[in-house]
């Protein structure tokens, strides 16, 4: 993977610093009195207004299915970005509950717009050996970003005026800003250009980016597969409505469907969002609270790194029973731990460490090994036509259920306490045995060749793509080179 590439993919990933940080803004700021009185909120308001960013962001997600393969992968980044300008402006300087609550909605789809989109476009730019580590760089990003946004939050608390919230929502701007510039200087997806028909900008870029010393014909016969990938998907007919009609494209879906529910179902949307209020309700100063909302954020950063390194080298599925053998045993601690601090043991101030201890463990076992999961298995199992579909279907599917939690969460907790946790503990336990039984196996191949996992037809390997080229011998090649750059190749013939 050379310079050029790693700049590309950083770019890339980047984009899910727009959830990161928004996500983060919901939970520090309810730990400011200035924004709870001023806002005048009550458990319904502050489930409302988190709901509404969840809103727009599975209609920001939904428009994946059509903006990604019409416009391009980068043209859909822009359209987010713009929104998001507009989002922040509206939440920074709202005068009440009302406008500030249609801002957040509006951010929700400018994030839900280029958090969806970025996982399917790094899938597609990311050599085959380590797309689960650019996966892994996407989960640092997010959880970075919410690190880096709570240790910001507990500074931004001892302004003592309206200022430190408004502060914090204006730094929003940031990757917006950020993403909308540099996306004059980033080169579109290049199985996109193949898709859209344009193929020698797709093999120049292919080029620019996988050519290497080590290998310098790979970047021709992943041109020469996507293309021949493409071709037989359109010869069969393979779109959107495959979804639906072709039995191994409804068992991707499934299978995408099924873990986005798991992922929701493990409560770390409940610990992540609401924490302070957990905190606080365990007997912790407000201050303290977001001090340990920052520790939260910083073990779920180690958690994204040390998976970035080792998802590649361990697969897909070991990572995932580590993953959700921790988010199981760390849940049930809390239901006990809970329950005895509430029947008799609320003084005891080591139950109340020990409930906390088993959430960090939560975020440990979710923050890095199944946000990386998320970023990588749904764009690389599905094909190129139905890509950021099945990305959006992941996310949307998570939002719907967030949507849900957010809103009901506070009065679950005033009402059931840790009984509310009991629901996390057996969703975690079926998933455990689900993925196990039905989650096959996706490391090192190409995202071509992974149609071969699902049992449909592989139009060419990277090895049968090769020996293809080698069939045609050195005149073709250079005809697909001149393709690239045919200065190159008029200079090479000159000095012949």
């Amino acid at each position: 993977m050379n310079r050029y590439n790693w700049l590309c993919v950083l770019y890339v990933t980047f984009g899910s610093v727009f959830y990161g940080y928004d996500s983060a803004c919901t939970t520090s700021i309810l730990g400011y009195p200035s924004f709870l009185e001023y806002m005048n909120l009550d458990a319904t308001t502050i489930g409302a207004f988190g709901a509404a960013y969840y809103a727009g962001a599975v209609v920001g997600m939904a428009s994946n299915w059509y903006l990604p393969n019409k416009y391009g992968r980068l043209n859909t980044i822009r359209i987010g970005c713009v929104l998001s300008l507009l989002g922040v402006a509206m939440q920074t300087g709202a005068p009440g509950f009302p406008l500030f609550c249609a801002g957040r909605t509006i951010g929700g789809m400018a994030s839900g717009i280029v958090f969806v989109v970025c996982p399917a476009f790094a899938s597609e730019i990311a050599p085959p050996a380590i797309r689960g580590r650019i996966g892994g760089l996407y989960s640092i990003f997010v959880n970075g970003s919410y690190c880096l946004t709570e240790w910001i939050g507990l500074g931004f608390y001892f302004i003592k005026t309206d200022v430190s919230w408004r502060l914090l929502l204006g730094c929003q701007l940031i990757p917006g800003v950020l993403m909308l510039a540099f996306s004059f200087v980033m080169p579109e997806s290049p199985r996109y250009l193949v898709f859209a028909g344009r193929q020698d900008e797709a093999l120049g870029i292919l080029e620019k980016m996988h050519n290497s010393e080590q290998d310098s014909s790979f970047y021709l016969r992943e041109y020469h597969q996507i293309k021949a990938q493409i071709e037989l998907d359109r010869e069969e007919r393979l779109g959107m409505k495959a979804i639906l009609m072709k039995p191994s494209y409804r068992k991707r879906f499934m299978l995408i469907f099924w873990y986005a529910i798991a992922c929701m179902l493990s409560g770390v949307i409940v610990v992540q969002n609401y924490q302070v209020i957990l905190y606080t309700k365990l007997g912790f100063s407000n201050v303290m609270s977001l001090v340990l909302t920052g520790v939260w954020g910083t073990i779920g950063t180690l958690s994204a790194t040390i998976s970035a390194f080792t998802f590649d080298l361990m697969g897909r599925r070991p990572t995932m029973f580590i993953s959700y053998g921790l988010i199981l045993v760390a849940n049930l601690v809390v239901v006990i731990t809970w329950a005895v601090f509430e029947n008799g043991g609320s003084t005891n101030m080591s139950l109340a460490k020990g409930i906390i201890a088993a959430m960090f463990f939560i975020g440990l076992g979710y923050g890095g090994p199944a946000n990386t999961f998320m970023a990588t298995y749904p764009a690389e199992i599905c094909p190129t036509s139905v890509r950021p579909t099945g990305v959006a279907v992941a996310y949307m599917t998570q939002h719907i259920l967030i949507i849900i939690l957010v809103q009901f969460t506070p009065q679950a907790i005033e009402t059931i306490s840790w009984k509310f946790f009991l629901i996390f503990v057996c969703s975690t336990a079926i998933f455990f045995v689900v993925f196990i039984l039905f989650y096959p196996e996706t490391r090192g191949k190409t995202l071509e060749e992974m149609e071969g996992v699902f049992g449909d037809k592989v139009a060419e390997t990277l090895d049968e793509a090769g020996e293809h080229l080698n069939e045609i011998g050195k005149s073709k090649i250079e005809q697909v080179e001149k393709v690239a750059h045919p200065n190159t190749v008029q200079e090479k013939s000159a000095n012949v």
